[in-house]
C-alpha cells in the first residue's frame, strides 16, 4: 500500500542526503520506487538495502584519537581547547581536525568515527541492564542515553555504554556475559591509550556527538533520522574561524 512507501523527504532524511538526490538515485537504479500520480514514493527495504551496505563513507576513518576530539567536544561545540589538549593532541592537530569537521556532512560521522572503539556485543538478562549501566566505570551511551539529552527515542530491553579493558573483564566474570551478534547489550572499549581512558569515560553520560553516531550505527531507521538531526544541528553551530 502506498502509506507504506517512503516520500523523498522521508527517504532523503534516513540516508542524509538531499530530496533531489534521493530522486536522482531512484531514477538511476539505486533505489525502487513507484509513481502515485505525480508523487514518487520510495521503497523502504531499497533505503535499508542502500544503508546495509555502507553506501556513503568517506575513504577512510579517523583516528581514534582524532575521532574522541571531534565527538568529546560536540563537533567543536563544547570545550574544543580543554579537551584537545586534555587528549595530547598538537595545534596542527587541531587545526586539521577542524577543518576536516567543517567539511564534512552529518551522514559521515558513523564512517569518520568508526574506530573510535572496539565493539562488544553481548546477550544477558534484561534484569541485568540498569545494574549494569549504573556500574562504576560504565558510561551510558546510544539508546541508553536519549533520555539524558532529551530525546524522544526508547530501545525496551536494549542498552549501550562505553567502558574500559580491567570494567569490561569485571562485567564479564560477574554477570557471564555472552558474545551474541542479536545481543541486547553494546559494549563499546574506547581505542584509546590508558593515559587517554579518563579523558572519554570520566562522566555520568556521553555527549550527545557520541550519542549520535551509536545511534548512526543501530541501523534503526527512526534512530538515524535522530541522530542526522543531531550531527546537522551541530554542525551548524560549530565555529569556523
Amino acid at each position: 500500500m502506498a502509506e507504506d512507501w517512503l516520500t523523498n523527504n522521508e527517504a532523503a532524511g534516513l540516508l542524509g542526503v538531499t530530496a533531489g538526490r534521493v530522486n536522482a538515485m531512484a531514477r538511476s537504479g539505486n533505489l525502487a520506487y513507484r509513481m502515485a500520480g505525480r508523487t514518487r514514493l520510495i521503497d523502504p527495504a531499497s533505503v535499508q538495502r542502500l544503508l546495509a551496505t555502507n553506501w556513503r563513507r568517506p575513504g577512510r576513518p579517523l583516528a581514534p584519537l582524532s575521532a574522541w576530539a571531534a565527538l568529546l567536544t560536540d563537533l567543536g561545540t563544547v570545550d574544543w581547547s580543554g579537551l584537545t589538549r586534555a587528549l595530547g593532541m598538537s595545534p596542527q592537530q587541531r587545526y586539521k581536525l577542524k577543518r576536516l569537521i567543517a567539511r564534512n556532512p552529518a551522514e559521515n560521522w558513523d564512517g569518520l568515527a568508526k574506530a573510535r572503539a572496539v565493539v562488544r556485543r553481548v546477550r544477558v538478562r534484561p534484569a541485568y541492564l540498569d545494574e549494569i549501566l549504573r556500574w562504576d566505570g560504565v558510561v551510558p551511551s546510544g539508546v541508553s542515553a536519549t533520555a539524558r539529552h532529551g530525546l524522544d527515542l526508547i530501545a525496551a530491553e536494549e542498552a549501550e555504554a562505553y567502558l574500559g579493558d580491567r570494567t569490561w573483564r569485571l562485567l564479564q566474570k560477574e554477570f557471564h556475559l555472552v558474545s551474541s551478534p542479536s545481543g541486547n547489550l553494546v559494549l563499546r572499549l574506547p581505542s584509546v591509550t590508558e593515559n587517554n581512558l579518563p579523558v572519554v569515560i570520566d562522566r555520568e553520560v556521553m555527549p550527545v556527538a557520541v550519542v549520535a553516531v551509536d545511534l548512526l550505527d543501530s541501523g534503526d531507521p527512526r534512530s538515524r533520522r535522530t541522530a542526522l538531526q543531531i550531527i546537522n544541528q551541530l554542525l551548524e553551530a560549530t565555529p569556523r574561524d
